[in-house]
């Protein structure tokens, strides 16, 4: 009976400690916690925000991450244009944010990306947000670069992690993700010279 509960006890000590270092992939990424936690970075007040010019800068720092990648994915998917939408790969450039929120709403049924950093439904459907405040600037910003940060955590600094952005996975649309992650990576690198150029 000693060796049984002894056994017993190794297989959940084992199984435990599986979980921790070996995370199961899947919907328990997105257990409630998670989604809480996104939604309050999303939504932290303005009083909460540190003054720091420009906004890329601030958003960067919140998330470990260098403002001038952040630059190169708004560049690349929206050419800073806020109010940017893509519906199921079709780009339409609406003037103004009430524009841009009626497409959406007669689209809504589709799979369509939004704002600065063209985030895509499905994470503003997983985190529970409304199109409205996904669409806003900052939190456009603040959310694209949450994913950015999650897709580095997972897949590492390199090009996987900047394909997921755009794919969800390096898996999807592999040839794709990696155009996508080529084209901003150049944009990345240039920013990084030019910063290191005005340093001197």
């Amino acid at each position: 009976m000693a060796r049984f509960i002894v056994s017993l006890y190794l297989i959940i000590c084992g199984t435990l400690l599986f979980g921790m270092i070996i995370p199961f992939e899947g919907e328990r990424e997105f257990s409630p916690s998670m989604r809480q936690q996104v939604q309050q970075r999303v939504r932290v007040s303005g009083e909460e925000r540190k003054p720091v010019t420009p906004l890329f800068k601030q958003v960067a720092e919140e998330f470990s991450l260098q403002p001038e990648i952040l630059y190169a994915i708004a560049d690349h998917e929206s050419g800073y244009n806020p109010w940017a939408l893509n519906i199921e790969g079709h780009s339409i450039y609406p003037k103004t944010r009430e524009e841009a929120l009626s497409i959406i709403e007669k689209n809504r049924r589709k799979s369509f990306d939004v704002g600065l950093m063209q985030v895509n439904s499905y994470w503003i459907g997983k985190f529970d947000l409304s199109v409205k405040e996904a669409l806003e600037p900052e939190e456009n910003l603040r959310l694209g670069a949450w994913i950015l940060r999650y897709c580095l955590d997972k897949y590492g600094n390199n090009w996987k992690a900047i394909g997921a952005y755009h794919t969800g996975s390096p898996r999807n649309l592999p040839e794709r993700s990696r155009a996508y992650a080529v084209k901003v990576m150049k944009k990345y690198q240039q920013l990084l010279d030019k910063a290191d150029g005005n340093k001197k």
